[in-house]
């Protein structure tokens, strides 16, 4: 004996998040035990809670996903894009603690599968928007509104076709890996040090407080409504806020309000951003409206079919997509006032002074365990 103390090796634990009482289980969790969150969520290790939360997204996506299957379902589409949208938002969030169960290649198939219902989605709004155009419109705007309706339904089924084929089949793969590794927890812990791990509600708050300058810094410097890229980027904060609260609401006074509040920020910045999307889509169809009629046109001609060929000349799209054109601009201003006049006039440091109160609170919450 030297009389030097000596230290026990630090304890390797291993756990499933999602099952914990069969600690050496390897088969997945149902998704139901999935849906089931701790009640000291907040006090249990960041790693652990943060696989928790993943695992419960997950699930949420694996069961979108299967509804797309049922064609007469119109919010599969939907419901299983923002159902990778929370779980992305998620793993970046959380990024150092799911960092041992996330790779590369699971973010990377992540984010092709969003980008390609991207499309189908954009073109599921427009087609919403233009039906609810179709009654008041004049029969000289309807040629310029069926063609742009045309373009919108074909690419929503190639959008369809897509993800029928190798982007579910990819989806399907990555997250059955992923909820493998998500649902073992292996770690390491130092018995004698006063507080073991960083604790949920800690790494939390910094996240909450984070996001809200964020929005602050995205918003609050917008020296023009006219920003189209900045406002979009606000818009991708504000919804990172909201999915980073929506699941923890239960578990902090403050976050439900944070979650109403940038809800509504995340929906006005939503619209607006659909509203660009699909101006700019009419802008483009100025020039593949006259290329797709001169190929009829020509067609006819060719064809012997002067009739008809006469008919497409004496019809042009244009005038009805002058006028969609028009209709989206007067929503723009109505959309940009909402902006101006509420939210950067006061709203949106009301939304970032609670944000950073709900981060105090969470801090002050937080205990050795």
């Amino acid at each position: 004996m030297t009389g030097e103390r000596r230290y026990p090796a630090p304890l390797i634990a291993v756990s499933n998040p999602a099952e914990e009482a069969d600690v050496g289980r390897t088969k997945p969790p149902t998704a139901k035990r999935q849906g089931t969150l701790p009640d000291d969520l907040l006090f249990r290790s960041d790693e652990e809670s943060a696989r928790r939360l993943a695992l419960k997204s997950l699930a949420a996506a694996r069961t979108a996903e299967r509804r797309l299957d049922d064609r007469s379902d119109r919010e599969a589409l939907h419901d299983f894009r923002v159902a990778i949208r929370r779980l992305r938002s998620q793993l970046r969030a959380y990024r150092p603690q799911l960092d041992n169960a996330v790779r590369a290649k699971d973010r990377k198939r992540l984010r092709a599968i969003q980008r390609a219902t991207g499309a189908g989605r954009e073109a599921e709004v427009a087609l919403e928007w233009l039906t609810k155009q179709h009654g008041d419109l004049a029969p000289e705007h309807l040629a310029g509104l069926n063609w742009l309706s045309s373009l919108m339904l074909e690419r929503r089924r190639t959008c369809a076709e897509s993800l029928d084929s190798e982007l579910r089949t990819s989806f399907r793969r990555t997250a059955e890996k992923l909820e493998e590794r998500l649902a073992i927890m292996r770690s390491e812990q130092n018995l004698l040090a006063e507080q073991p791990h960083v604790s949920f509600a800690r790494t939390l708050a910094n996240q909450v407080e984070a996001h809200g300058t964020d929005l602050l810094v995205n918003l609050g410097q917008i020296a023009s409504v006219e920003q189209t890229e900045q406002l979009h980027q606000a818009r991708i904060v504000a919804k990172r806020l909201r999915y980073l609260l929506e699941p923890v609401r239960a578990y902090a006074g403050e976050a439900q309000l944070v979650v109403k509040r940038s809800k509504k920020l995340q929906e006005l910045l939503g619209d607006l951003n659909d509203v660009h999307v699909l101006m700019r889509e009419i802008d483009r169809s100025f020039e593949g409206s006259m290329q797709e009629k001169a190929r009829r046109l020509r067609n006819s001609v060719r064809g012997g079919d002067l009739e008809r060929a006469r008919r497409e000349a004496s019809v042009s799209e244009w005038a009805g997509l002058v006028e969609l054109y028009s209709r989206l601009e007067r929503e723009r201003r109505e959309l940009v006032a909402t902006l101006r006049d509420r939210w950067l006039g006061g709203d949106l440091d009301t939304l970032v002074a609670r944000a950073r109160e709900l981060a105090q609170e969470l801090r002050s919450a937080d205990r050795p365990r």
